[in-house]
């Protein structure tokens, strides 16, 4: 027999042993990995589910979850294909929540109201893909209810220490004689930091993380002229890392199409029409080291061995020995409302709270601040406020009030222009309200200077 003859015998003889090898040493593999990480689904994120059964195969297994759900237990299936012939990872599991999980979901749907698919990658990394069939149906025992899913997709994917889920859904419409409920065009989405091995010398929290959270239309009406509202929505947050090592978090929050009307059996008529509100805040100049050693300790409280008096007082303790140092810089929270045009005139508001730098504290106080640094905190304290709102809408509001309460209407203008007289408030194109900046030392309201000393007899009023 020639060398080569050998060596291509030698070749096919390997190739038969990993081929006979490999999918006992992948299954083996996959099943560690299944067991893992349901245990991991239990402890750390409290999900009550355990494995009941494993049945391990040469290219196919078999796996039994049970979902605890109150006082009732129901067996989740998994199917898993593994084998090294598989290009997209280690094995595809096949997971279906099952119909009895709650009785009255077997008249709408037609299989599984749940099914996930997971792919477990080469890398160590997984992707799992859910997704709820539509129905439209009536409602057993109720001849005039509808109800109408238009299915749900979505997937949460892990790759080390990152996290990315998105899901979505065509609606609902739920249909009850002359009352309507629907809800359009649903969105969830969000990347980050995962939490679970964050306490590991090789693992950092990612600042840069996002949440998005939509509902299109909201629509809640009855019969025609009776009550109707409806309205869009997103909320929207995030979180990134600055150049100095200090974390911003910034969220808003957007109502658009805002439509109320509705006829009370007494009273006017209400008609509000808004064509977008908006709240936003903005936390930034935390520092990020302390900031992520209490979100760990936060993490490592476990409910399951700690009573909530211990937990209180672990977040309180956490909470006294991280906070000076999380805001030993100059951290600010803002709380934005853009303009609202209610079709009647417009209102605004912008607040911010923050603290300067310990730096510019005066020598006993950061000396004060080693020993007492609670106190020393409100003493670089600063609050800024700037808050309008149009004479017409005042107008219109006291108009509406004149019909029911016509002597609150006349106190509401006659207050007004009395705290405008006083300086507690101004007129500023057209508007009226407010533009507020205070320290330890001063107080500006309205462009006039007020030491601090002067307000003392208030505030000591204000308290007895």
């Amino acid at each position: 027999m020639s060398k080569k003859t050998i060596g291509i015998a030698v070749v096919a003889i390997l190739l038969v042993l990993v081929a006979g090898v490999a999918p006992y040493w992948i299954g083996t593999k996959v099943e560690n990995e299944f067991r893992d990480g349901i245990a991991q689904a239990r402890t750390e994120f409290g999900y009550p589910i355990e494995v009941t059964g494993y049945e391990r195969g040469w290219l196919h297994s078999h796996a039994v979850t049970q979902l605890r759900i109150e006082d009732k237990t129901f067996d989740i299936e998994h199917d898993i294909t593994h084998g090294p012939l598989l290009v997209f990872g280690w094995a595809r599991i096949h997971s279906t929540l099952p119909l009895d999980v709650a009785p009255k979901l077997d008249h709408f749907f037609d299989g599984p109201p749940l099914v996930a698919d997971t792919r477990l990658g080469f890398g160590g990394g997984y992707r799992i893909d859910i997704h709820s069939p539509a129905f439209d149906k009536d409602v057993p025992d109720y001849p005039d209810a509808h109800v109408r899913w238009d299915g749900l997709e979505g997937h949460y994917a892990r790759d080390d220490n990152q996290v990315d889920f998105q899901l979505g859904g065509g609606g609902l419409q739920i249909d009850a004689g002359d009352r309507h409920v629907l809800v359009e065009d649903i969105a969830l989405s969000g990347s980050g930091s995962a939490m679970a091995n964050l306490g590991n010398d090789d693992a950092a929290l990612d600042w840069g993380s996002q949440f998005e959270a939509s509902v299109g239309n909201y629509r809640v009406y009855e019969k025609p002229g009776l009550f109707d509202i409806s309205y869009g929505m997103r909320l929207k947050a995030n979180s990134t890392q600055a150049e100095d090592d200090t974390v911003e978090l910034h969220a808003g929050y957007d109502i658009t199409d805002l439509r109320v009307k509705g006829t009370p059996s007494d009273g006017e008529p209400v008609d509000i029409d808004i064509d977008n509100a908006a709240i936003k805040l903005d936390l930034t100049g935390l520092q990020a080291d302390p900031l992520e050693q209490l979100i760990v300790a936060m993490r490592d409280l476990d409910p399951a061995n700690l009573s909530p008096e211990q937990i209180q007082a672990r977040t309180g303790r956490a909470l006294i020995e991280l906070g000076p140092e999380i805001l030993s810089g100059t951290p600010k929270l803002s709380v934005a409302i853009p303009a609202i045009d209610t079709g009647h005139g417009q209102a605004r508001a912008l607040a911010s709270v923050g603290l300067f730098s310990p730096d510019e504290l005066p020598q006993q106080l950061k000396e004060m601040a080693r020993e007492m640094p609670l106190m020393a905190l409100a003493q670089r304290l600063t609050l800024d406020a700037d808050v309008f709102v149009d004479q017409q809408l005042i107008d219109w509001t006291a108009t509406k009030l004149a019909s029911e309460k016509p002597a609150m209407a006349r106190d509401l203008r006659t207050q007004l222009d009395a705290l405008v007289q006083q300086g507690l408030l101004m007129r500023e194109d057209g508007a009226v309200g407010l533009k507020l900046h205070t320290d330890v030392n001063t107080v500006v309201l309205n462009g006039r200077t007020i030491p601090a000393q002067q307000l003392k007899p208030l505030f000591d009023s204000l308290f007895q």
